[in-house]
């Protein structure tokens, strides 16, 4: 495991109270991702230096690390989530009728990756995108009853795991040589189409464990087995990267390019049951490089 300190800031007391007056001005997310689209939504805070300076160690982490955890949010619906989002400098992906903030609630009657209380895989998100997101937003929305030992969340740099990965044992060698030489095949459960490509090209990675498996059933072939090098790749990203929680509010800026996310087993406490539960809430949003909204 890294010996480094987790990349994290709490957002200065001024700063948010800046950002909570710009939230309230919009009297729902619906109103605020309007304004989302529409121009701007930090436009207010740009005469701030705190706004600068947030922004500035934003930009410099996520280069740096791979993300970076913002403490100290409010838990506002996602109007802070989309002020805050600015920071990474990008525009916002949508989908549906113009929306951006997708919400997400653990249940234990879900079988989506998204829902599911169990773990997930290190991976990056719109893999199977023409051009994946550039990064991904992440905040705390319900902590889950079970924290802090359940709903780890981690995140692995890429470099670092091209690292261990090229320094380990034969299998792990093969799963850096499967990412950043071979020809791989991902696909969505819910689209027909496959892409192809190299998993790891030009410093930047797309790669969903899910999406492998996928292809490799619908092509009824693979080049490799893939599961072997998804627990090489899993076991390198854990060696590298650091376990956190979120509370309320708390917010993961994470590049989709160059690292890869990952949140464990959650849990859930039912007040009636079975209809009736407590569980993790996530909001979650995607931002774009410049003029790449499809």
């Amino acid at each position: 495991m890294t010996g480094r300190s987790l990349p994290e800031t709490t957002i200065d007391p001024l700063l948010r109270s800046e950002i909570d007056k710009l939230a309230s001005t919009f009297a729902s997310v619906d109103d605020a991702e309007t304004a989302a689209l529409d121009g701007d939504i930090a436009a207010p805070l740009h005469g701030d230096e705190r706004w600068t300076a947030f922004c500035d160690l934003v930009s410099s982490t996520v280069q740096s690390r791979g993300y970076i955890v913002v403490r100290g949010l409010p838990a506002d619906e996602g109007r802070s989530l989309l002020i805050v989002s600015r920071a990474l400098g990008t525009t916002f992906g949508t989908y549906g009728a113009g929306r951006i903030v997708k919400r997400f609630r653990m249940s234990p009657w879900a079988d989506g990756l998204s829902h599911t209380l169990k773990a997930g895989d290190f991976h990056t998100d719109g893999n199977v995108s023409r051009i994946p997101p550039v990064g991904t937003a992440m905040q705390c929305e319900i902590e889950d009853p079970g924290a802090p030992e359940y709903a780890e969340q981690r995140v692995a740099y890429l470099p670092e795991i091209l690292e261990r990965l090229a320094s380990g044992s034969p299998d792990e060698v093969a799963a850096f040589e499967f990412l950043t030489k071979s020809e791989a095949a991902m696909a969505s459960e819910t689209a027909p189409g496959v892409w192809r490509g190299r998993l790891v090209q030009d410093g930047k990675i797309r790669y969903h464990p899910q999406s492998l498996r996928v292809a490799a059933k619908r092509l009824e072939q693979q080049a490799q087995d893939v599961e072997p090098v998804i627990a090489a790749i899993h076991r390198a990203s854990m060696d590298v990267s650091l376990p956190f929680h979120t509370s309320p509010g708390d917010t993961v800026l994470v590049s989709n390019t160059f690292a890869l996310h990952y949140r464990g087993e959650c849990s859930v406490r039912f007040t009636k049951f079975p209809t009736e539960f407590e569980s993790r809430s996530l909001l979650v949003l995607h931002m774009n490089d410049q003029g790449a909204n499809e």
